[in-house]
Formats: C-alpha cells, structure tokens, sequence
C-alpha cells in the first residue's frame, strides 16, 4: 500500500522531462509532444517550470507512451546522454561547468541528484584518480522501474563525456532490478591530457607556494624580491595554458 501512495507523490523534477523534450526535439521530430505529455497527465508549462515535480505514477506513462512512440526501448538512456549535448547542458550546468574534474562531479552526484529527484539516496565514494563507485538506494515506499535505472547510467555516461569526449566504462554489479538492495555502479574514464596537466599545474603551483613560505623566514629580502616575482609569473604562465 505505501508503494501506490508514494506513486502519486511528485517525486521527480520537470528538468528530467525537459531533458527527453530536448532529445525529442532534435532526434524524433515527428513525436507530437503535446500529444506525449497529455498521455503522462502533464503540461509543456510544468515541464517549463522548474519548480514543478512529477509523480512516479507520471513518469512511468511518459517513458511507457514515449517508447511507443519513438519504437525504442532503449530511450531513457540515450536521454540521460543527452544531458552532455550542448543544447542540454543546461541540465547539469551548475554541476558539471564549475568542477575541475569528473572524479569531483561524481563525487558529488548525490548533492546534485537531490536537485532533481526525491526517490532515491546516493552514496559516492572516490576508488582512485578516475574511478568512483556510486549507490544508489530507493527510499522506502518508492518502485522506481528498470528504465530509470538505464537513465542514471546515461547521465554518468553524460558527466565522463563533457569531460572527456568519451563515454567511460560502467559496471553495474549491484542492483535493485535484479533482486540487490541497492543500485551500485562503479564508473571509470579515461585519463585525458587535460586531466594529466591540471595535475602537474596543481602540484607545481603547490610547489611553488611551499618553496616560498619556508624561504621567507629564511631570506626575507630574497623572497620578496625574487623568488616570490618568479614564482607569480610561472604561476600565471600554468594557469594561463589551455588544453582540450
């Protein structure tokens, strides 16, 4: 019995549904969105407005309606990849734009998941330099269905690819669909350059910024004079190299 009421609790932000109305527009021109939406119970004003949620209940009528109509199954995970197209990014701007990697975004996965769903609980734990392993746990009452968990993965994939261009490798050891408490998901990406770089510009920085602190008790004047000049110009020099 809790399971029908929490159906009928909204549960999930209008920016999930935004999202598939983004990937509709631009890869299934011929699906009538209003047509869609009426289907689920909903309107293209609550879609708009970000402060709206919708219920299990809907969410399951839009995702079962929407694979009719588009004949694929596999729909709720390209749309979770499509968060990462540049009309989309909106959707994880606030996130993604303002990390200085993807071990950062996952790791906060759960920070921002509360932005847009209600129906679950995430954990995120960092396993090594690109890779982190994420759950990600129904709250009590709540059926999600085996579509939302192929659309978490897409939005993983999505974060990898801002980054890296790439989808990265995700396992999925662990889920609720196949009889686990939890769904656990151990995602893993690519080294890029970049990545590599805004390392050794990070620690170098951080080099710099030591060499000076234990060198001003010992030369004042030094310090002052040259060291600290030389060590601001190489700074703003690494800061100021871009990479892809």
């Amino acid at each position: 019995m809790a399971s029908n009421q929490k159906n009928d609790i909204p549960l999930y932000n209008s920016r999930i549904v935004d999202n598939y109305i983004k990937l509709i527009k631009n890869q299934y021109p011929s699906v009538d969105i209003v047509r869609l939406l009426q289907a689920a119970g909903m309107t293209l004003y609550e879609v708009a407005d970000e402060g709206h949620w919708f219920t299990q209940g809907q969410i399951n009528l839009f995702h079962e309606k929407l694979s009719q109509l588009t004949n694929n199954e596999n729909i709720a995970r390209e749309a979770g990849r499509n968060a990462a197209s540049p009309e989309a990014l909106g959707v994880l701007r606030n996130y993604v734009l303002g990390m200085i990697s993807p071990s950062k975004v996952y790791e906060l996965a759960g920070k921002a998941a509360d932005k847009f769903t209600k129906s679950t609980t995430y954990q995120s734990k960092k396993v090594s330099y690109n890779k982190v392993e994420i759950c990600v746990t129904p709250r009590e009452g709540v059926q999600e269905q085996p579509f939302q968990c192929e659309n978490r993965i897409g939005l993983f994939e999505a974060i990898s690819m801002i980054f890296t261009k790439k989808p990265p490798t995700i396992d999925h050891p662990e889920c609720v669909f196949r009889g686990g408490k939890t769904c656990r998901y151990i995602v893993t990406w690519e080294k890029t350059f970049s990545d590599i770089w805004k390392r050794i510009r990070n620690y170098t920085i951080l080099f710099f910024l030591f060499i000076c602190s234990v060198s001003i008790f010992f030369n004042p004047i030094f310090t002052l004079s040259s060291l600290v000049p030389i060590s601001v110009f190489f700074i703003f020099l690494l800061t100021s190299i871009k990479t892809c």
